[in-house]
């Protein structure tokens, strides 16, 4: 057996952070969203009309979209208004588009599914779709797509300049209320020489 050395240590204490087994983890689950990704989204879906971005962080989402209702439970660092904690507020839009805190994901989801007059697209980890749970969750609000990163996308903690691959995978998963029809999963491949 391989002992690992230093890098692999390195990286492995990187993915227990995001996954949540570790004590650097930050507590509001506070990873930034790469442009990249957004930008990949926009290729694909449209969003006409209003878009809530409830967990807006610096504002590396809602900056794409004029006129978004910016919101964040966070006090610090905010792009839009502070102190909104999403799962108590009740604001009927038309798309929310967010990357949530990967322990609050499925109340995220589910309270956007409720204040969304037309579409929710989450931007989580690819095992968001294992779960007894989350399983009763699709069935009752079915998925439009699954658009799945092929390369991992650049994930650190806000405070981090440095910004490096994460090792976990991730997916946009998208939520459209006037789609009926079975899930359908595409790929989403960026040149490396595009992923910040």
């Amino acid at each position: 057996m391989k002992i690992p050395g230093k890098q692999e240590y390195s990286s492995l204490k990187k993915a227990q952070s995001i996954v949540g087994f570790s004590k650097t983890r930050d507590a509001m689950d506070n990873y930034p969203t790469p442009g990249i990704a957004v930008e990949a989204l926009l290729e694909r879906e449209s969003f006409d009309g209003t878009v809530w971005e409830p967990a807006c962080g610096s504002g590396n989402i809602a900056r794409y979209f004029p006129g978004c209702i910016a919101t964040d439970i966070r006090y610090d660092n905010i792009y839009g208004e502070k102190g909104v904690d999403f799962l108590k507020e009740w604001r009927t839009v038309d798309h929310i588009i967010t990357n949530p805190p990967y322990r609050l994901a499925q109340e995220f989801v589910e309270h956007a599914l409720e204040c969304a007059r037309k579409k929710v697209a989450m931007l989580c980890k690819l095992a968001f779709l294992e779960g007894k749970s989350r399983y009763e969750m699709f069935k009752n609000h079915p998925l439009k797509k699954v658009y799945v990163f092929s390369n991992r996308l650049p994930l650190t903690k806000e405070s981090e300049t440095r910004k490096q691959s994460s090792m976990i995978p991730f997916a946009w998963f998208v939520w459209d209320k006037d789609y009926s029809g079975q899930t359908s999963i595409d790929w989403i491949l960026i040149p490396n020489k595009k992923i910040r």
